[in-house]
């Protein structure tokens, strides 16, 4: 009997048999296979289900999964099924929710997103000078103030990294052309004149 034609029971247990045997999934060559064998052998299936029929079935069940996670943005859904209606998501989401895949990791920029750019980052010190508070001449600490700060410190750290960088390059040529002139003294007393 196909897999498409199970009782819910039976595919209530083919997502959880598959979920707690995702690490036989390695995508090493003909891993899949060996790991749809298992679970078919694990639901007493092999012999009346292939592979082939279990891969089939998981790819469909995945593709539902993220449909009704992640609808396509103004897609109509009438007669779709929802994360709220499909009565498989529950499950799905357990065995994959975490997936990087379907979860991917959140990088952060450790640049505000108004940080200026190369071109305006030495900005006009007549400009700081303005924004003072009017009572004790103090420096306001405005948001847009202490984002240019964060900016001048971040494009000072990379100035003195730079200046590493290149004072370390220069480190590195002195010693070479050190060596080269050890390697030709030796040459010139090996040699016979």
């Amino acid at each position: 009997m196909p897999l498409a034609t199970r009782t819910k029971e039976q595919t209530e247990d083919f997502i959880k048999t598959r979920g707690e045997n995702d690490h036989l999934f390695t995508g090493i060559k003909n891993s899949a296979t060996v790991g749809w064998r298992t679970i078919l052998e694990k639901m007493g299936l092999q012999g009346k289900v292939t592979p082939l029929q279990a891969k089939k079935k998981w790819d469909n069940l995945k593709k539902r999964y993220k449909d009704c996670k992640c609808p396509g943005s103004g897609e109509v859904v009438s007669g779709k099924p929802t994360a709220a209606t499909w009565p498989w998501f529950g499950l799905m989401d357990e065995v994959m929710g975490q997936r990087p895949s379907i979860r991917p990791p959140v990088l952060i920029s450790s640049l505000p997103e108004d940080t200026p750019g190369p071109s305006t980052a030495v900005g006009d010190q007549r400009e700081r000078e303005e924004e003072t508070d009017e009572e004790g001449g103090q420096p306001a600490t405005t948001g847009r103030k202490r984002r240019r700060e964060r900016g001048d410190e971040l494009l000072e750290l990379i100035k003195e990294d730079m200046q590493y960088q290149r004072e370390a390059e220069e480190r590195r040529e002195q010693e070479s052309r050190d060596r080269m002139d050890r390697l030709f003294s030796i040459l010139e007393r090996l040699v016979p004149k």
